[in-house]
């Protein structure tokens, strides 16, 4: 069950991903970085939620 809830941030991820790479191929170096340091730490957080925490 978990690996089915850990599809909804990874189509996430992807679709940032491609944002990301629409943002470097625009010239805007800065706002590319900024969204992919967001975007790893958001599916950091979100994996660590799904796998390693404990429930309640």
């Amino acid at each position: 069950m978990n690996y089915l809830l850990a599809l909804v941030p990874l189509a996430v991820g992807f679709y940032t991903t491609s944002f990301v790479v629409w943002l470097w191929g625009q010239k805007n170096k800065r706002g590319a970085i900024g969204t992919m340091l967001l975007n790893l730490l958001t599916m950091a957080v979100t994996f660590y939620a799904i796998f390693f925490r404990e429930g309640f």
